[in-house]
C-alpha cells in the first residue's frame, strides 16, 4: 500500500512538469498576435508625420566628379538660433536630433571647431538638423562636404554628412 501511495504522489507531482510545456509554436503565435495588433493600432500611416516623411526626397547630387548624398526636405529656422539669411540653398548637415538641446550642443562644438556658419534648422515633425556649412553654390558645397567628411573632430554616423536642400527657399522664420 505504501508503494502505491508513493507512486500516486510522484505522479501527481510530475504531471504539472510534463503536461504543460511551452514551446516555440506557442511563443510564435503570441508574438504574431501582438505584432498584428500593434500594426493595426499604430495608425502611423494616417499621421501628419508620415506625410512629412514622404515629402522629403532622398537622392544624390553630382558635383564635379563627386556624388553627394542629398535630402530635400521642408525646413524652417529654429527660433533664437538661426535666421533665414543664415540658411542658404546648399547646406552640409552633419546630424539630426529629436531634441533641440542635443542639436544646439553639437552646433556649439562645430562653432568651436571653426565652422562659424554652423546653424540649426527644424522640420515640422520636429527633427533638428545641425548644419556645419551653408553656401549658395553647388561647387562650394561639394568642397565643404569633402572638408567636413575628412574632419575627424566631426563624428557623424551614416548617412551623414549629407547635402540638405530646403524645399522652399528662402526660408521663412
Amino acid at each position: 500500500m505504501k508503494i502505491y501511495h508513493m507512486l500516486a504522489t510522484a505522479a501527481i507531482v510530475a504531471v504539472p512538469f510534463v503536461s504543460c510545456k511551452t514551446n516555440e509554436a506557442n511563443y510564435k503565435a503570441a508574438y504574431e498576435a501582438v505584432k498584428e495588433k500593434t500594426e493595426t493600432d499604430s495608425g502611423i500611416e494616417g499621421t501628419i508625420y508620415e506625410k512629412i516623411r514622404k515629402e522629403s526626397v532622398n537622392s544624390h547630387t553630382v558635383i564635379g566628379r563627386d556624388t553627394v548624398p542629398t535630402v530635400t526636405v521642408a525646413v524652417k529656422c529654429v527660433k533664437g538660433v538661426s535666421l533665414p539669411a543664415d540658411v542658404k540653398s546648399y547646406n552640409i548637415a552633419v546630424a539630426q536630433f529629436k531634441q533641440v538641446f542635443n542639436a544646439r550642443s553639437l552646433m556649439e562644438r562645430l562653432r568651436g571647431y571653426g565652422y562659424n556658419t554652423a546653424t540649426l534648422v527644424e522640420t515640422a515633425e520636429p527633427l533638428y538638423y545641425v548644419i556645419a556649412v551653408t553656401t549658395d553654390s553647388a561647387e562650394e558645397a561639394g568642397a565643404a562636404y569633402e572638408i567636413v567628411k575628412a574632419d575627424k573632430r566631426v563624428f557623424s554616423k551614416t548617412p551623414y554628412p549629407l547635402l540638405l536642400r530646403p524645399q522652399r527657399y528662402p526660408l521663412a522664420e
